[in-house]
């Protein structure tokens, strides 16, 4: 596979996904990611045999699977999850499919498994608000981690990162790169639609479809009502025009760019449907496009919210559309991690 090490090209003919994704009865595991994506992610760790390794979020138990096959029968898999049928069944099928080198928690990933560690690799298939100070502390020196962290105080943010340590305590950020996951939370989720967290204004219709709002600018009780009244109008208004992108401009590129600038009125949505969007909003207006090809608009109210987001894209063209590939980033400490913003290095 193009871009893989020999070690997990092999490492995945050897493993039978369906054996992890599956159910006895065929039915696919709610908590499954693509192969490729799974893919991506591990060959970002640099794993070596002997390596004792933290996985946020066991799912099915295939990239644990993955990640045990790299490290080897000297190395260790330590991964933890909130949903206790999933770490159950983890912890029957890895062993029988020859993986006996896990250790299977139930456990908040924020909190990793400090008595499980130092560790030498981190990886998250969750989206965390911030860098939390537990996975740098467990991290031994010169250790990795690969995670989608949140590049705007707003939900839907998550971008991927390869943190390294420069000494034992300052992490840094050597990569960024396309990664989108539910965000982290420490409650088994029954639902999927609305975020468990980052969510400042959310409705359901008669049918129970949910539609919420993100945005900086919600947060205040009057804002809130204001709010309320956009999402609602939103629900019955909207309008459809295309836009802000033309057919094969970048749209990672530019939801990237929105999330590392963060422009007054940045906001990101769902409209009764599992398509994110994101774009301009104020207490009268929005306009919101999808994020996969950013070509159509969802608007209602005042149209200048239209013209904000034209501008916003109009910028981002004059500067040369820049993308994750041309973004630096940076890592703040707070009071119990670090939060990430990037800008064009």
């Amino acid at each position: 596979m193009p871009g893989y090490s020999p070690a997990l090209t092999a490492a995945l003919a050897a493993l039978d996904e369906d054996a992890f994704v599956r159910r006895a009865d065929g039915t696919l595991v709610a908590q499954s990611s693509s192969q490729q994506i799974i893919a991506d992610l591990i060959n970002r760790l640099d794993l070596q045999p002997g390596m004792t390794v933290l996985e946020i979020g066991t799912g099915t138990g295939y990239s644990t699977a993955l990640l045990a096959h790299l490290t080897g029968t000297e190395g260790h898999v330590v991964s933890v999850d909130v949903v206790t049928e999933l770490v159950d069944r983890a912890r029957t099928l890895l062993p029988a499919h020859g993986y006996p080198n896990t250790t299977i928690l139930r456990a908040d990933g924020v909190q990793g498994a400090p008595e499980h560690g130092p560790f030498d690799r981190i990886i998250a298939w969750a989206t965390a608000p911030h860098l939390p100070a537990a996975w740098i502390t467990q991290l031994a020196f010169e250790g990795v981690i690969v995670a989608p962290i949140a590049l705007a105080p707003i939900s839907k943010s998550g971008i991927g990162t390869r943190i390294r340590l420069t000494d034992d305590t300052t992490p840094y950020v050597d990569q960024l790169f396309p990664a989108g996951f539910v965000e982290m939370h420490g409650q088994e989720l029954d639902q999927w639609l609305i975020p468990p967290y980052g969510i400042d204004v959310a409705c359901r219709d008669d049918t129970g479809r949910a539609s919420w709002l993100s945005g900086a600018w919600l947060r205040s009780p009057e804002q809130y009502l204001q709010g309320q009244h956009l999402l609602d109008n939103l629900a019955t208004h909207r309008r459809e025009i295309s836009g802000p992108l033309e057919p094969g401009e970048p749209a990672a590129d530019f939801r990237a760019w929105l999330l590392a600038t963060r422009p007054d009125g940045l906001t990101t949505a769902a409209l009764g449907d599992p398509t994110w969007r994101i774009g301009h909003a104020h207490p009268t207006g929005a306009a919101l496009t999808d994020t996969r090809t950013a070509t159509t608009m969802i608007t209602a109210g005042d149209p200048d919210a239209i013209e904000v987001l034209l501008t916003w894209t109009t910028r981002w063209r004059d500067t040369g559309r820049p993308g994750l590939a041309d973004f630096g980033a940076n890592l703040t400490a707070f009071h119990d991690g670090w939060t990430l913003s990037a800008g064009v290095d």
